[in-house]
């Protein structure tokens, strides 16, 4: 398959993003381009060579969340790849209230719209953003509610590279509990504990998490999964 030319890449970074995805232009010296992953989700046993770009997001769910759906978030990526532009697209009319908490290694950030902007990212550039998503949804049938997030990938021209994603979610333990957590994969890996979940996904292709709550039962306790 020919590829397009690495300009190209450049220009169009980060189209069709969603909440949790950051567009990362590499050079083709980054990586071999006949590795490229061509979509197909794979986890990872080992840390490459080079150290993968890392997203650390934290998610916040408490009381006023299980009757809006907004949840205050926090998301920091570390290991950035140098690139003259990049940007965190969040889903239209899903987020509010979009905060840049820090910037290491990168000449300009600014919020726009349903994003963040940058130019000129240096080497092993950092960005931590704090914002308001809307990423919980309740089912009234039976009183369930899920969270998902992503979908997480690292893309260059048609392909994708390596990704290290970790989510941790604080939750009311007397309101929820976790039923599952999906994909099956990292459901293996999670931690839970009551009020809290940590998840962490080394992995190459588009990844999208879904936690599903069921209504909590204030006299459990000792327990992470209902």
């Amino acid at each position: 398959m020919k590829r397009p030319g690495l300009g190209r890449a450049l220009r169009t970074l980060v189209g069709g993003a969603l909440f949790g995805f950051v567009g990362v232009a590499l050079s083709a010296s980054d990586f071999d381009v006949l590795d490229i992953n061509e979509g197909e989700l794979r986890f990872l046993t080992e840390v490459p060579a080079k150290l993968p770009h890392l997203q650390s997001t934290h998610v916040i769910v408490n009381e006023e969340s299980l009757e809006t759906g907004w949840l205050r978030v926090r998301q920091c990526h570390y290991h950035l790849a140098p690139v003259n532009a990049m940007q965190v697209l969040f889903r239209d009319g899903r987020v509010r209230d979009i905060r840049i908490l820090q910037v290491e290694n990168i000449e300009r950030a600014w919020v726009e719209g349903p994003s963040v902007q940058l130019t000129n990212v240096g080497k092993d550039a950092v960005l931590c953003i704090e914002s308001e998503n809307r990423s919980l949804e309740r089912n009234g049938a039976d009183g369930t509610y899920a969270w998902t997030g992503g979908p997480y990938l690292r893309r260059f021209l048609d392909g994708y590279f390596p990704m290290h994603v970790k989510v941790a979610i604080d939750y009311p333990a007397d309101a929820l509990q976790v039923q599952s957590i999906e994909p099956a994969p990292l459901r293996l890996r999670a931690v839970t504990v009551p009020g809290h979940v940590r998840m962490d996904a080394l992995f190459e292709g588009r990844l999208v998490i879904t936690v599903q709550f069921a209504p909590g039962d204030p006299s459990k306790t000792g327990i992470g999964w209902h």
